[in-house]
């Protein structure tokens, strides 16, 4: 049934829920996780206090929900940038060149996926789980055939990849060690490479 404004319950509860992880967003970008409040997180959404747990069951919760935004985004951005080469090491360089140009261009986003996110709880750490071994099978997927390689073992080198790809995007966005975008695009292949002309030659 809809109401006066033409919506379903339902309608209206998603789009509250929308504008909360806009808020989440902006505010964990910002201040950071730790800083925030569920009701600074209300008054930015322009919301009364009871329509947060319609949606959510704390700030935790929501912070795996605006993580998983960022990752969806990151993983159809890298999905038609690698469509558009012909895969191996020329899909493996535009997937890491979009993420960072991703990143660069949108500091808070950056903020929230590779350092707050890192301050969740117990939903935020599986959820980062997930994100990073979605990102782990696109790399994977461009790996070379390996007849002495399980998939189990190709997506784990996918994992590893990855994990040090992230610790190398903390690192610049950190502004440590006097680290480019371009170097991180560079030290990355420089890992890919190695291991697909292993895997290539074994």
């Amino acid at each position: 049934m809809r109401d006066y404004d033409g919506k379903t319950a339902a309608e209206r509860a998603g789009e509250r829920r929308t504008r909360l992880i806009d808020a989440g967003l902006e505010l964990f970008g910002e201040r950071g996780y730790a800083a925030t409040s569920i009701r600074s997180v209300l008054q930015r959404a322009g919301l009364r206090d009871r329509y947060f747990g319609e949606s959510f069951a704390d700030l935790d919760s929501l912070l795996a929900a605006v993580y998983a935004r960022l990752i969806d985004e990151e993983i159809a951005a890298c999905r038609s940038a690698i469509a558009k080469t012909s895969g191996a090491s020329e899909g493996a360089r535009a997937m890491i060149d979009t993420l960072t140009r991703s990143l660069e261009r949108n500091p808070g986003r950056a903020r929230v996926k590779l350092r707050e996110v890192l301050s969740g709880g117990p939903v935020t750490r599986r959820r980062r789980q997930d994100g990073l071994h979605q990102l782990a099978q696109l790399v994977a997927d461009l790996l070379p055939q390996n007849s002495t390689l399980s998939r189990t073992d190709v997506l784990l080198l996918g994992l590893a990849t990855v994990a040090a790809a992230d610790e190398l995007l903390l690192t610049w966005i950190e502004g440590e060690q006097g680290l480019t975008r371009g170097a991180v695009v560079d030290l990355v292949m420089l890992m890919f490479d190695a291991i697909a002309q292993r895997m290539s030659s074994s």
